[in-house]
C-alpha cells in the first residue's frame, strides 16, 4: 500500500516521549555535582559501547555480560546537553512518526536493531583510541531514516515517481558523514560508522516491520 503519512503528522505517541524522557533523566542526573559525575562514571561503564571489549570478541577472549547488553543501552546516554537535545529533537520527529505507523513493539524492534546495527559497524571500521566509548541514540535515528527511505524505494519502484529526492537525500547524507569524519581526531567526535550501520540496519529491516508499505519520505 502506499502510505503518504508524511503528511498528516500527529505528536508522538507515550513510548517515544518515554523513551525520550529517559534519554534526558540519564543526562540531568550527570549533572548533580559530585554525585552527577559519579553516576556519569557508573553509566558510561555499564551502558556505552566500548571498542576495547569489542576488539577483544574479534581477538577470540572472552568480555563481560555488559558488553552485550550494551549494544542495546548505548542509545540512552549522550555526550553532553547539546548532543542530547540534537538527537532528542530528531528522535521526537522521525521516532513519533514511525512509532503512530509501526505501533511500539515493532518501533522498539527498529529502534534497538539499528543501535545494534550502528554499534557493529562502528566496532568494524573504528581506528581510534580502543578506549573510546559509543554513546548516542544517532545509529538508531539513521535506522529511522533507512526504513523511511526503503519506503520510499519501494514507493518509486511501484510508481515509476522521480529518483531525484532519493538520490539527492543518500547523497546529502553520505557528505554530512564524511565532513563528520573529520570532526574530531580519527573521526572521535562524530560516529559516523554507525550512522552507517544503523542506516543499513534500518534498510534491511523495513519489509520485516511492515510488509508490502511504501510511501515518500519527509526527508
Amino acid at each position: 500500500m502506499t502510505d503518504r503519512f508524511q503528511q498528516t503528522r500527529p505528536a508522538p505517541p507515550p513510548i517515544v516521549w518515554t523513551m525520550a524522557l529517559i534519554f534526558a533523566a540519564f543526562e540531568l542526573a550527570f549533572h548533580l555535582g559530585a554525585t552527577g559525575d559519579y553516576l556519569r562514571a557508573l553509566a558510561f561503564s555499564r551502558l556505552s559501547f566500548f571498542d576495547f571489549w569489542f576488539q577483544r570478541v574479534l581477538a577470540g577472549e572472552d568480555v563481560p555480560f555488559v558488553f552485550w547488553t550494551s549494544f542495546l543501552t548505548y542509545g540512552f546516554l549522550h555526550g553532553g546537553l547539546l548532543h542530547l537535545l540534537m538527537n532528542g529533537a530528531i528522535f521526537l520527529a522521525l521516532g513519533g512518526m514511525l512509532a503512530n505507523a509501526l505501533g511500539p513493539g515493532r518501533f522498539l524492534i527498529l529502534f534497538f536493531a539499528s543501535s545494534a546495527a550502528g554499534a557493529l559497524v562502528w566496532g568494524l571500521l573504528y581506528t581510534g583510541d580502543e578506549h573510546a566509548q559509543l554513546v548516542g541514540a544517532s545509529g538508531a535515528i539513521f535506522g529511522f531514516i533507512g526504513t523511511l527511505k526503503r519506503w520510499e524505494w519501494r514507493w518509486i519502484a511501484a510508481t515509476g515517481a522521480p529518483q531525484n529526492r532519493f538520490w539527492g537525500t543518500i547523497i546529502a547524507l553520505t557528505l554530512l558523514n564524511v565532513l563528520l569524519a573529520f570532526a574530531g581526531p580519527g573521526g572521535a567526535a562524530v560516529a559516523w560508522q554507525a550512522h552507517l550501520g544503523g542506516f543499513v540496519g534500518g534498510w534491511l529491516i523495513a519489509p520485516a516491520l511492515a510488509p508490502g508499505r511504501a510511501g515518500p519520505s519527509p526527508i
